[in-house]
């Protein structure tokens, strides 16, 4: 079964996050997709005073999970009051994939209202069932 859990031990992924080149002084977050003790994918992420900061993302390959992870970081991101993400990606084809999932809008980096998407995601599913 999938879970997806905040890692607190961060000591594994050190040449990770140092390769991030988030700014000095950063609080960084990580986030495991987990199928019984494996770990399947990982998001890493930080709050910044009015946004959700997305500094990497490894989904195995695996669309559906990439937007599980995305999620996940941005409703933690609502519950702290936040409504806006931006996505530091390194990864061009991850970037490609947050287009796709519609996290990024207008060809930038940002993301204007997490609210919004969440909506949207609700649309989703019932539209799949009138399918």
């Amino acid at each position: 079964m999938l879970t997806i859990v905040e890692q607190k031990d961060l000591s594994g992924y050190a040449s990770l996050l140092d390769s991030l080149h988030a700014p000095a002084g950063t609080q960084l977050y990580l986030t495991e997709a987990l199928e019984g003790e494996h770990v399947t994918g990982y998001i890493v992420y930080a709050y910044e005073s009015e946004r959700v900061a997305v500094y990497a993302v490894d989904d195995g390959d695996d669309l559906y999970l990439c937007d599980g992870l995305v999620r996940s970081v941005l409703f933690k991101g609502m519950l702290r009051g936040l409504d806006a993400a931006v996505f530091y990606l390194q990864d061009e084809a991850m970037m490609a994939k947050m287009k796709k999932l519609r996290f990024v809008e207008n060809d930038e980096n940002t993301l204007e209202s997490i609210v919004k998407i969440m909506d949207n995601c609700k649309s989703c599913r019932g539209n799949a069932t009138k399918a």
